[in-house]
């Protein structure tokens, strides 16, 4: 820039001396460019020198900004593994801030619940502490009654020992009431049944050795279980020997045991003689007989056929004996009445069920009302009730 200037001055110099000597001006013109380059050099020499030493210092500052430089990149490049490992760990408590928060949140309400919990619990321990306090009080006076505890317990004690014995002589005296309450349990179900007769079966009694004996002597038993004509002949020697050896007696008075013992006896003219009774007595009436009768038959005979059959009338019952033939066949044999089912010439006679039944009912009629009807059959095996005759044959032709 400088040299630009210095040149454009002598140019404008040179145009003005046109008139001197163009030699003088040449070397005036030389003269000035050579003291200006001088001048140029020296300025330009002490810039030169100043430039150098600024030249040193900027490149003894660059040496110390280049250390400064390496130094900062080396912590740069620390810094940024740490960064990147702060980054990490920042992600980590991010996560554990996430897990913390929850975790705060749950306690703040298990906090909450317990603090509720503690304020329900605060108020419980002063009405406890308010109890308590009451009953320190009673304990106190308990204390004080503890002494009269031990008195008591003592003769609690005496009294203990004097029930033991009672309940001994007690639980003694309670086994002999049981056995005499059985005793008399028994008794009053033994005389009873023979006026109650709750269990009819129980009367006839094939299988009594007292029942057997007259059997096998009447019958000599049945020989051939093939020939009905011996069955036959057998079942009617025993109805006439029930009829020639059993002799007719009207029930007396029969005590009725009462069901506690405290009660009193009643009296009945109606009774019911078990098979070993009527022959040990060798009387009886129109039951005991038919029972009798029924009881040596199906002692001869097991087969499932031969029952007692009784009728009722508005004034009176009677008992027979009944044997179920095939083809819808009745046999009737009733000792006490000295009846049974035969033809003029005195054979048995097989007639059909509801003639043959009639033809006993009109038998009994003339004494016993128009109204009598079949009731009852029993066996051993069996007992069936009716609320009349129809009821009964329907009954029996369905067997």
């Amino acid at each position: 820039m400088r040299r630009a200037l210095i040149y454009g001055e002598l140019l404008f110099l040179t145009r003005k001396m046109k008139n001197l000597n163009k030699w003088y001006i040449l070397c005036s013109v030389l003269i000035a460019i050579i003291s200006v380059q001088s001048i140029f050099y020296f300025v330009l020499n002490r810039e030169y020198l100043s430039l150098t030493s600024n030249y040193e210092a900027l490149e003894n500052e660059c040496e110390a900004l280049e250390s400064i430089h390496n130094s900062l990149s080396n912590n740069h490049t620390t810094l940024q593994i740490q960064y990147t490992s702060l980054l990490g760990d920042f992600a980590n408590l991010q996560s554990s801030y996430s897990t913390l928060e929850a975790n705060y949140t749950n306690l703040e309400t298990t906090f909450l619940d317990l603090n509720t919990t503690h304020t329900s619990l605060f108020e419980t321990h002063a009405i406890l502490n308010e109890q308590y306090t009451q009953l320190q009080g009673d304990y106190d006076t308990l204390l004080l009654e503890y002494q009269d505890y031990l008195t008591l317990e003592q003769q609690y004690n005496t009294l203990l020992l004097q029930y033991n014995n009672l309940q001994s002589q007690y639980t003694s005296l309670e086994d002999e009431y049981n056995r005499y309450v059985t005793a008399y349990q028994n008794l009053r179900d033994e005389i009873n049944q023979r006026r109650n007769h709750p269990d009819v079966e129980s009367f006839v009694t094939p299988q009594d050795s007292s029942v057997i004996v007259p059997v096998l002597d009447i019958t000599g038993g049945w020989s051939n279980t093939s020939d009905w004509n011996e069955f036959w002949d057998d079942v009617k020697a025993m109805y006439q020997w029930v009829v020639d050896n059993i002799e007719y007696r009207y029930d007396g008075l029969y005590p009725v045991l009462p069901y506690d013992p405290s009660g009193g006896v009643s009296y009945s003219t109606e009774m019911w003689q078990f098979a070993n009774e009527t022959l040990d007595l060798q009387k009886g009436d129109c039951e005991d007989q038919a029972i009798l009768l029924c009881s040596l038959i199906r002692s001869y005979c097991s087969l499932n056929w031969i029952e007692c059959i009784g009728i009722s009338s508005s004034t009176s019952a009677h008992l027979a004996v009944q044997i179920l033939v095939s083809g819808d066949k009745l046999v009737i044999f009733d000792p006490a009445g000295n009846y049974y089912s035969h033809d003029f010439w005195g054979d048995i006679e097989f007639n059909d069920i509801t003639t043959e039944i009639n033809n006993w009912l009109d038998y009994w009629k003339p004494s016993m009302g128009s109204d009598v009807y079949v009731y009852r059959v029993f066996s051993d095996y069996m007992d069936k009730t009716f609320s009349s005759t129809s009821e009964y044959l329907v009954w029996m032709y369905s067997r």
